[in-house]
């Protein structure tokens, strides 16, 4: 079985009333960055495409410890990054998951200037043929190359899929899927902040 990766976005109401609502970096650097062939501006599209990565530039999101000075695991971020505690980075070294690489990211808070260095982007190398394209529903857009899947209508192929612990398709690159061994890991080290949908 595999899981689409995302925020857990329903907890935030509840835990904004109870107090126990976690760190929202609303803002970045990222805009900034020129980065060797990437376009000013668009440096963020960077994990989005299979690329050895060197000489990591700075790279830091900012949030107000007066909103939140609560950690999570899965770092909720104006730029949907999948950013990760170092705990979550140490287990998963830990229990062998293969095709990530893992870059710094500098967590400022605006309000104190402190520095948080917590937190690290989870690149995903993966980036495979991962749709049953029999089964799933689909347009195409032959003059930009562009596949365009039906929500709901969207197969996994189980034999490719079943040899990555983490992908994201080549066909439609802004997903990310993970295995049952990453759901189980997720599950029993309570993390906060990740949220599993089965794909089918």
């Amino acid at each position: 079985m595999f899981y689409k990766l995302t925020f857990d976005m329903d907890r935030i109401d509840d835990s904004i009333k109870d107090g126990t609502n976690t760190i929202y970096a609303e803002t970045t650097n990222l805009d900034d960055i020129v980065y060797l062939d990437v376009k000013k501006g668009y440096f963020d599209n960077i994990i989005l495409s299979k690329r050895n990565i060197v000489d990591w530039p700075n790279i830091e999101f900012y949030y107000s410890s007066k909103v939140s000075n609560l950690e999570s695991d899965y770092l909720l971020n104006v730029k949907r990054w999948p950013i990760i505690h170092v705990r979550v980075m140490e287990k998963f070294v830990e229990m062998d998951i293969k095709g990530l690489q893992y870059f710094p990211i500098k967590l400022v808070d605006v309000v104190t200037n402190n520095i948080n260095n917590n937190y690290v982007l989870m690149y995903i190398n993966n980036f495979i043929d991962a749709f049953n394209m029999e089964k799933s529903k689909y347009k195409y857009n032959e003059k930009y190359n562009l596949y365009t899947f039906v929500p709901q209508a969207t197969y996994l192929d189980k034999e490719v899929c079943s040899q990555y612990d983490i992908f994201r398709c080549s066909k439609s690159v802004a997903a990310i899927y993970v295995s049952n061994k990453i759901k189980k890991i997720i599950e029993e080290n309570n993390w906060i902040g990740f949220e599993l949908y089965e794909q089918p």
